[in-house]
């Protein structure tokens, strides 16, 4: 998975930041913003969570596999449903992909269209 480049609203710390101040800053600063970016030379390549933060997303991710998903898929079945009904009324689907089509001339092989 590949994260944007700019995440708004998250601190960030350089890695050699994170190094010069040490594990008690670090946290300190994790409880008191609830995540912090960690960058090495200016891309991110960690976000640090709080364990509460981090048991909500675990709650939240397994919670859309189920219910959430389902109802999704219902509803992108529906739309399908409405347009290809759209694309058939008046037999108009059946119209075009019964007949062939015409240009009024024969088409040779090589020749441009």
């Amino acid at each position: 998975m590949t994260l944007p480049l700019d995440l708004p609203g998250l601190e960030k710390a350089t890695a050699s930041s994170v190094k010069t101040r040490g594990w008690p800053s670090l946290m300190r600063t994790v409880r008191e913003k609830q995540a912090l970016v960690i960058t090495n030379h200016n891309h991110p390549e960690a976000v640090i969570v709080d364990i509460k933060a981090y048991q909500e997303l675990l709650a939240k991710a397994a919670g859309t596999d189920s219910g959430t998903r389902a109802a999704d898929l219902e509803r992108l079945r529906a739309r399908f449903d409405t347009q290809l009904a759209s694309l058939d009324r008046d037999g108009g689907l059946g119209k075009v992909l019964g007949q062939p089509i015409r240009r009024g001339r024969k088409v040779t092989l090589g020749q441009p269209l």
